[in-house]
């Protein structure tokens, strides 16, 4: 892992297992009773069926190691803990199954969860409220953006998906509930891509506002044209640049190459980020290729499969 980590490759290689992985850390560090996620199943159908011993999960940090060991019956024990004053970062997780245009978005009651934000959106509108006011690092500012707060940020950010488009949230708490309006039209009226790119944002720039932070976002590009995809990837190498640790799952090449020209433009950031190729052998397993990025904005090798397709469809053309 680095400041900021791509996880690509083909699809079902294990690119949202190793995301799976962290989030059932978090609530193992966090002494959740239950580690597992919803909606994924049991420990016996989550591990790899040629694997005949307990799952045991792990994060290695300079600092130390801490692993737990996850046996059938779906408890868990920690069977080495080396961190000691190691402060597991508060994780930021953006699904893939996040929502798209709704007519009501819930909020959470909880005072301690007003600020964060569901995996799927939940919460988004109540958190934008709090941290609304809240001055970012000028290297954030959007050229469209009004001020150096979080809202005026989020709507500059917004207008490079649709230019000239005015978004506003809503809050109605006596039915724990919340909105949004694009130019005073309901969601479900506007084009799929403000709502499926809104929580990416947010979560990008909150991930900025709260210290030890790790934001994880899969497939940030979804329903975004290359433009969009592209500055995307602008608003990630910013965030990353200001000290934010980002995971981001993608198959978009065009979020990638936005990657690449930030890497060529500002100096230095090459160095923190991290890519991660995935592929399956001949029996199923992943193996991870880990190209190294330069400042040029080139990689050092370039595995068969990854981001090739334009030039093999190019080719078919000429």
């Amino acid at each position: 892992m680095n400041r900021l980590t791509l996880l690509t490759g083909l699809n079902s290689t294990g690119k949202s297992s190793i995301i799976q992985a962290i989030l059932m850390l978090s609530k193992a560090v966090n002494v959740d009773d239950n580690i597992l996620l919803e909606g994924y199943g049991s420990v016996d159908e989550i591990k790899n069926n040629y694997f005949k011993e307990n799952p045991i999960l792990g994060i290695e940090h300079d600092k130390g190691v801490f692993r737990i060991e996850i046996p059938l019956d779906e408890s868990y024990k920690v069977v080495e803990d080396t961190i000691g004053d190691f402060l597991f970062p508060e994780i930021i997780y953006i699904s893939a199954h996040r929502f798209g245009p709704k007519t009501f978005i819930p909020i959470f009651n909880e005072s301690e969860m007003k600020y964060k934000i569901g995996p799927n959106g939940e919460n988004l509108f109540q958190c934008i409220d709090f941290f609304s006011d809240h001055v970012l690092d000028s290297r954030l500012r959007h050229k469209n953006s009004e001020g150096d707060t979080l809202l005026y940020n989020i709507r500059g950010w917004l207008s490079v998906i649709a230019p000239n488009v005015e978004f506003k949230h809503h809050l109605n708490k006596i039915t724990d509930s919340s909105y949004s309006t694009f130019d005073e039209h309901r969601a479900a009226n506007v084009g799929f891509g403000l709502s499926y790119i809104l929580p990416v944002i947010t979560a990008l720039l909150v991930g900025t506002l709260i210290p030890n932070s790790l934001v994880i976002i899969e497939n940030p590009e979804a329903h975004l044209h290359p433009r969009g995809q592209t500055e995307i990837a602008r608003l990630i190498s910013l965030c990353a640049q200001v000290g934010t640790q980002i995971i981001i799952e993608t198959h978009s090449d065009h979020l990638f190459d936005g990657i690449r020209i930030e890497a060529k433009k500002t100096p230095g950031f090459a160095k923190d980020v991290q890519i991660h190729w995935f592929e399956l052998d001949k029996d199923k397993n992943t193996e991870v290729y880990s190209p190294t990025l330069h400042d040029d904005g080139r990689l050092d090798e370039w595995p068969k499969g990854f981001f090739d397709q334009f030039e093999i469809n190019s080719s078919e053309l000429l």
